[in-house]
């Protein structure tokens, strides 16, 4: 039903307001403040943040408006799954380098390194990461956990404040008497970056941080220009209630220099923690010499580096598959093999092979058949951006044959059981209103929860992937009292 043409009436069924009050009961006022408010529905764009150049989707006109309780519920499982996919590694695999290489496909000197990572800094203790879940009839149910250092949607309280901001949502708020708190994600990091470098480095009243690129790979000057300011505004503030100093640093491998003591320095100053903002196939990218520096770096604990080595593991679907197929693992405690399984789909390394579905034994390539690709997702282990994510309902059973030979053949590849979206219903493009797919991603910096950004598409639309490259909105995530 439109409501854009400024008729009033129930648009959201009985079944619509039980399901957003799970979210908070400032989700229903809003749903019922939709109803009778025309201007809920009026076309706006949100210029200046849009058209920045740090950002690259659009922002959808309504908020997601969640309580304390839900916004809980996302903090533990979070923070509980990413820290145990950090564990998976040493903890599943014994932390053998030969066994690592194998069931990830990668070099053995790869994997190595990146053991040997994960044995220096605790199991990637302050890894920064990005976990994407499905709300379903059954739970939030975990995609996939993303770990690397230049995650996307950090913009968590801007985006708030933008969509707040519009009158209609003022009005909405003083009408309901609402305490609005906005995530800051972008807070968090830098927060985790400085209570990082205080307890691995030798604190010396100051902490600068390096954003590092390949050295032919640094962004758009205006971009960095903006983003340095934005990011030093945050940082300076939480320097300065500390009695301390410091600064981001933006810039190029090729900047950084070696000093006494296994330290680094960048433009004249110390260099205290590394950001890699995209190190995938990390050892090609710094190269084998940076490596080595990091390495003593960080035994000597003169630095504290994200993602680093261990991301050559780490940020891998596989991940979701070595917890899926060690769901009763003795490895595991009581509380982590529970966790794999309210919050972990069915997922598999798809390889000719036997393996447990439903507590049964089974052929693994007999459970991917074309018949059975309507509850089934294949997705590349190391792509991203929504690259490669092939949903079975929306292919035909030729694509997917084809597709599931060609993953067999390659290696890489995971099989997920599919996850139903609970339907929450938003206003779509042309001003009607109908369900949407919602992705919710939580940062976790360290065991530090980092506020979730939320990006939707309307079912139906398109392969039901949903990513902002191709296409999804983002939508403001709000906490509500």
């Amino acid at each position: 039903m439109s409501g854009a043409d400024g008729r009033q009436g129930k648009m959201f069924s009985e079944e619509t307001h039980v399901l957003h009050g799970e979210l908070s009961a400032a989700a229903v006022a809003f749903l019922k403040f939709a109803e009778r408010t025309p201007e809920a529905f009026a076309k706006h764009r949100f210029g200046k943040f849009e058209e920045s150049p740090l950002m690259y989707y659009e922002l959808h006109r309504w908020p997601i408006l969640i309580d304390a309780r839900r916004n809980q519920l996302l903090e533990d499982v979070s923070v509980k799954l990413s820290r145990l996919v950090k564990r998976g590694p040493r903890l599943l695999l014994g932390g053998d380098p030969a066994r690592v290489a194998e069931y990830f496909g990668l070099p053995p000197e790869r994997a190595r390194v990146a053991v040997e990572a994960l044995a220096l800094t605790d199991d990637a203790r302050g890894v920064l990461s990005r976990g994407d879940f499905i709300d379903s009839a059954d739970g939030l149910k975990c995609l996939e956990i993303n770990m690397m250092a230049g995650l996307g949607g950090w913009e968590t309280a801007l985006k708030a404040q933008v969509v707040m901001d519009q009158p209609v949502l003022q009005r909405f708020t003083q009408e309901q008497g609402l305490r609005v708190q906005l995530q800051d994600t972008l807070k968090a990091f830098l927060s985790h970056v400085i209570d990082d470098v205080r307890r691995t480095v030798a604190w010396e009243g100051e902490c600068n941080l390096a954003v590092l690129f390949p050295d032919n790979e640094l962004p758009d000057p205006v971009g960095v220009e903006m983003a340095t300011l934005l990011l030093n505004t945050t940082f300076t503030e939480l320097l300065e209630a500390e009695g301390a100093k410091g600064e981001v640093l933006i810039g190029t491998y090729g900047e950084v220099h070696d000093a006494e003591g296994h330290r680094f320095t960048m433009r004249g100053r110390r260099v205290h923690a590394v950001q890699e903002h995209d190190a995938r196939d990390r050892l090609e990218v710094v190269g084998a010499a940076f490596d080595a520096r990091v390495g003593a770096a960080l035994a000597a604990r003169t630095l504290c580096l994200y993602n680093g080595p261990a991301q050559e593991i780490l940020d891998d679907k596989l991940n979701i598959s070595l917890l899926s197929e060690n769901e009763d693992s003795p490895a595991l405690s009581a509380e982590e093999r529970e966790l794999i399984r309210q919050h972990i789909p069915w997922t598999r390394r798809l390889q000719r092979t036997h393996t447990w579905r439903a507590g049964e034994r089974v052929w693994l390539p007999d459970q991917v058949v074309a018949s059975k690709r309507d509850g089934l997702v294949l997705k590349a282990g190391r792509a991203y951006g929504g690259k490669s994510v092939l949903i079975g309902r929306s292919m035909t059973a030729e694509a997917w044959d084809a597709a599931i030979q060609e993953a067999l053949e390659s290696g890489g590849w995971i099989i997920q059981e599919r996850v139903e979206p609970r339907p929450y219903h938003f206003m779509r493009d042309d001003g009607s209103v109908g369900p949407h797919i919602l992705i919710w991603g939580s940062f976790v910096f360290g065991e530090r929860y980092g506020g979730t950004m939320v990006r939707m598409n309307p079912m139906g639309r398109g392969k039901d992937v949903v990513n902002a490259t191709q296409g999804a909105l983002m939508c403001a995530l709000v906490v509500v009292e």
